[in-house]
């Protein structure tokens, strides 16, 4: 539907892979390719990385791209200007990444089950996606991770920071970005669909 992004890549658990094959079929996609998912978010997300680097995950290797998006399937309602600012931002500081105010306060707790302390919610954002990187930066940012970071870690944009000192522009996201985490969010997005 973007006619600027070049190759999607679907980075799939294996039970789901015949049926994300069916869906592509279905609708005739052809800029898309599957991906055997990790069992983390990191490890699945270097996985779709090594396509453009490695043959580890399929019989050719893709043109590797100045630019890569990272988004996930439960945001489905992304539109093309998000996408556009990250990448845009992306190319002038190596990485950005979709933000949105914290709605709620967010607190620790003590082993003992009280609160611990409260963080200045003001000086707080949500980290959303889309993400956007300079795929040089994100994929050494990978190739350098630790397993523990790849079996805990969830924030890429850190992964860049910490591992390649590449300082992430943050771009204000909007109120579509929001994601598909229960049930009745999968109700809403239905809906929306219809």
């Amino acid at each position: 539907r973007i006619s600027w992004i070049s190759n999607i890549i679907v980075v799939v658990s294996p039970e789901n892979i015949e049926t994300m094959k069916s869906i592509i079929e279905k609708y005739g996609h052809r800029r898309v390719m599957i991906v055997k998912g990790g069992v983390t978010r990191h490890r699945s997300i270097f996985n779709g990385l090594k396509v453009f680097a490695e043959n580890e995950f399929s019989n050719h290797l893709l043109q590797k791209p100045e630019v890569v998006i990272i988004h996930d399937a439960v945001r489905p309602f992304v539109e093309e200007d998000i996408l556009s600012k990250v990448v845009m931002a992306a190319k002038e500081h190596g990485a950005a990444g979709a933000i949105r105010p914290l709605v709620s306060t967010v607190i620790a707790s003590a082993a003992d089950g009280c609160l611990d302390h409260s963080l200045e919610r003001a000086r707080y954002r949500a980290s959303e996606m889309p993400q956007a990187f300079l795929f040089d930066i994100i994929y050494e940012a990978y190739q350098q991770c630790t397993d523990y970071d790849l079996d805990y870690g969830t924030e890429c944009l850190q992964l860049a920071l910490k591992y390649c000192k590449t300082n992430a522009k943050l771009v204000e996201g909007t109120a579509d970005l929001w994601k598909v985490t229960y049930k009745r969010d999968l109700y809403a997005a239905e809906s929306i669909i219809k």
